[in-house]
Formats: structure tokens, C-alpha cells, sequence
């Protein structure tokens, strides 16, 4: 599983670690997550999960939406998911929260305004992005591996998300909690965004977490998949 932050992969606590058939790599953007993702299958990973939260880009994608990547963007390229995974995923999560199946688009950037939204809606059709998807995809290709993509809406469509947020940002993903007050602190205006940022990323966890507990212990991976 790679994910962008380490609190998204924290959104599988109920899995004690002896019981996991899975292994887990944060890194925020497209470098590390391809690094990360080679370095699972190097390590003996069979199949590769991208999981995490996500930007929306249409009003199909509301705050807190779980999205099952039908496919990734790539720039002029297209990334397929695993269609029976995804199944087995979508059979599991049931009516426990709500769930789509459509594409998504990989962006080496953060997408923070409406507008780079919709155009980037525009441009693929995808109804989501994130910054890590696409290059586990490619590393998914490459290897031949089952791939599948479970990501939350953090931000809707008509959100704007601070281009300063990712600054406050280490490496691998934590939060720099200094930065980000002073930050926040400097620019009184933005709070009211902030807040609505944070409720919908709070929306964003509470559905990871619902569909992890559903997952499982080989994250609705079966035999023969």
C-alpha cells in the first residue's frame, strides 16, 4: 500500500501488525511514492494499493466520497485498475459509506484551485486527482501486478487549497505543526478556508477509515486475483 501521508495508512489501526499481509509506504508526490512502490515489490509485494485522499474535480465527488479509480490519467497515458480487486473491494465496503467507481487523474502537482480543477476535469474526465496514484501505477505496469486505487475526497471541486499547505509538509509526508500555524497565523484572512478545508478533510479520514475496516487483513485481495 502507498499512501501520500503517514495518516492515511494510520487509518488502518484495527489490523494488528502480525496479521497484516501487507506493507505500507507514505511519501507525498509522485518521486517518492514510485520509489516507495518499487521498494515494496522489491521487498515481495504481489500487488500494489494506492490509498489515501484525494482532490475533487466535479460535483460527483463530494467532500468525503470514496472513489475507486476505474482508471488513472497519466499525462497522454492510461492507467487500468485491476477490475476484480476493485469488485472484491467494492463487494466489501457494501452500504457502509458512500462509493464510486470512475477515473481518476494523477497530477505531479497539487491542483488548488477550482479552475485547475475543472480544467484538469476537463482535459481527462477524471473526477478526482492525487499526487501519487499515476506513479504507482507505472510501477504496477511495469512489474505486471494487480493495482488498485481507494481515495477520499479531502477537498471538493469548488475547494481552494492553500498552495503554502504542502510547504508545511516533510518529505514523508508529516506535518510540520510550526510551520503551519505560522502560516496560518500570517494570512487571518484564509482561516475561514482553512476550516472548511479541515472539515472536509476530516469527512475524507472517516470514510478511509469505514472502508478499512472492511478491507481486511490481504486488503480484499483473493486468490486468483
Amino acid at each position: 500500500m502507498v499512501s501520500g501521508l503517514p495518516r492515511e495508512t494510520r487509518c488502518l489501526p484495527d489490523i494488528p501488525d502480525d496479521e497484516r499481509h501487507f506493507q505500507t509506504f507514505a511519501g507525498v508526490g509522485p518521486a517518492r511514492a514510485e520509489a516507495g512502490a518499487r521498494a515494496l515489490i522489491e521487498n515481495g509485494a504481489r500487488a500494489l494499493m494506492s490509498f489515501g485522499v484525494a482532490g475533487g474535480l466535479s460535483q460527483a465527488a463530494p467532500a468525503g466520497m470514496v472513489v475507486l479509480a476505474t482508471s488513472v490519467a497519466d499525462g497522454d497515458a492510461r492507467h487500468e485498475t485491476t477490475a476484480a480487486w476493485r469488485a472484491e473491494i467494492r463487494q466489501r465496503i457494501g452500504d457502509t459509506h458512500p462509493v464510486v467507481e470512475a477515473p481518476l487523474a494523477g497530477s505531479d502537482h497539487m491542483v488548488p484551485s477550482p479552475e485547475a480543477k475543472r480544467q484538469l476535469h476537463s482535459d481527462t474526465s477524471a473526477i478526482a486527482c492525487d499526487m501519487e496514484s499515476h506513479a504507482v501505477a507505472r510501477v504496477a505496469g511495469a512489474y505486471n501486478v494487480p493495482f488498485v486505487v481507494v481515495r477520499a475526497i479531502s477537498d471538493p471541486h469548488d475547494r481552494v487549497v492553500p498552495t503554502w499547505v504542502l510547504g508545511c509538509l516533510t518529505p514523508d509526508g508529516g506535518v510540520r505543526t510550526g510551520a503551519l500555524i505560522w502560516q496560518a497565523a500570517r494570512r487571518p484572512w484564509s482561516w475561514g478556508n482553512v476550516i472548511g478545508l479541515a472539515g472536509d478533510s476530516g469527512k475524507a479520514f472517516d470514510g478511509l477509515r469505514r472502508v478499512a475496516l472492511r478491507l481486511g487483513p490481504g486488503l480484499g485481495l483473493t486468490e486468483g486475483l
